[in-house]
């Protein structure tokens, strides 16, 4: 009897995974290490399904849902009280090649182009009625690191990102998680874009765009709680530079640090909604916002109707009638770290907020420095 259990949860997943390379219009690889789940796809698509599996009708569909923290349907997952692919364990400690370009250098080491580059200064404080929720339009290609992610089917991106080299792009987790394999073949990712086009009266203007292959995200994300909000997705093939297509700085790792971006001014950018019941932004968006110390956060959303306590893996911030709303997520919050450098260093990930536009109540944003060694280990 004690072996029951056992056999029980190794049968039950022998037949997940043959029913799911069965059933599925992709090929893929799902594991999990200490701290991520790996979704691997190739590049199969619906359309050739039936020429790789001939004579075996399509998959039945599942049912979908839709994520409140994006708006975009996903295919809801079973609930397993236990990991139902133990062929597909990674081994605990391993750790992936992180030899390729680690964009926290003055100087990227891929096609000698400088992590970074983007304005000379802030967005101005204005405060018009079009928005990131209260921002102003971004010059075309005047943030060469900021991207949209897109699933075939959907005209406009879903969500934001960032390049941090030739074949990563840093996000948020609750853009991703979601997803099935299927969802995720389809993804894309749109460079040098100024306008993201609704497929139909616009077209959007990317310079590149790059199918996503791999998916990282932490493996203890919570939705609840909004912890550990980032992820990691592998494109290919690799992303071209160009004076509109560059990589982000990072900042140095340090899972300890607390408010050491406090009272600075950071830009955020996105094509979300430009205000929490308008529409999404056909233009990249830009504002200004002034980061705040964790305690002040933590008191303010402690205390709100829907609480969330603030960790040193989060950090926020908020300005007068601007801020990230729904469509922005996975985005980047960037700084000039230091008044000599025109740099920008990313800071944080769109993570979550209300559209408010109060400075009394901050966004959240993904901790880039606690995250950094994470980040490290599994950029591709």
């Amino acid at each position: 009897m004690s072996r029951l259990p056992q056999f029980a949860g190794s049968f039950f997943a022998v037949v997940h995974v043959l029913l799911f390379s069965i059933c599925c219009p992709v090929s893929s690889r799902i594991y999990r290490s200490n701290d991520a789940v790996v979704i691997e796809v190739d590049d199969v698509r619906p359309s050739t399904f039936a020429n790789r599996n001939s004579g075996i009708p399509p998959p039945f569909p599942m049912m979908y849902a839709i994520n409140p923290e994006t708006g975009l349907s996903y295919q809801q997952q079973p609930n397993f009280p236990f990991w139902p692919y133990p062929l597909y364990q990674q081994p605990a400690g391993s750790v992936s090649n992180v030899d390729d370009v680690k964009a926290n250098s003055p100087q990227s080491r891929q096609q000698n182009i400088a992590c970074g580059v983007g304005p000379d200064s802030l967005p101005k404080r204005r405060n018009p009625t079009v928005g990131i929720a209260g921002g102003t339009e971004a010059k075309p290609n005047s943030w060469p690191f900021m991207v949209g992610l897109r699933i075939d089917g959907i005209n406009t991106i879903f969500c934001g990102g960032s390049i941090i080299s030739k074949t990563t792009i840093l996000t948020a987790a609750h853009c991703v998680n979601d997803l099935s394999a299927s969802k995720i073949s389809s993804m894309t990712v749109s460079l040098g874009m100024h306008t993201q086009g609704d497929g139909n009266t616009f077209q959007n203007d990317a310079q590149q765009t790059r199918r996503v292959t791999r998916v990282v995200y932490h493996i203890n994300y919570n939705k609840r709680t909004k912890q550990n909000d980032v992820a990691l997705l592998t494109v290919d093939p690799a992303i071209n530079y160009s004076a509109a297509i560059s990589p982000v700085c990072l900042p140095a790792a340090d899972s300890s640090a607390v408010d050491q971006f406090v009272d600075k001014d950071a830009a955020i950018m996105g094509w979300g909604k430009v205000s929490a019941t308008g529409s999404l932004s056909n233009e990249l968006k830009q504002a200004t916002v002034r980061i705040t110390s964790k305690e002040k956060c933590n008191k303010i959303w402690a205390s709100s109707a829907s609480p969330f306590f603030i960790f040193n893996q989060h950090i926020c911030a908020s300005a007068n009638g601007k801020d990230t709303c729904q469509g922005d997520s996975g985005g980047p919050m960037v700084v000039q770290t230091n008044a000599s450098s025109t740099a920008w260093t990313q800071v944080g990930v769109t993570s979550f907020g209300g559209c408010f536009g109060n400075s009394t109540i901050p966004s959240v944003y993904a901790n880039v420095a606690f995250f950094r060694k994470w980040i490290d280990t599994f950029m591709d």
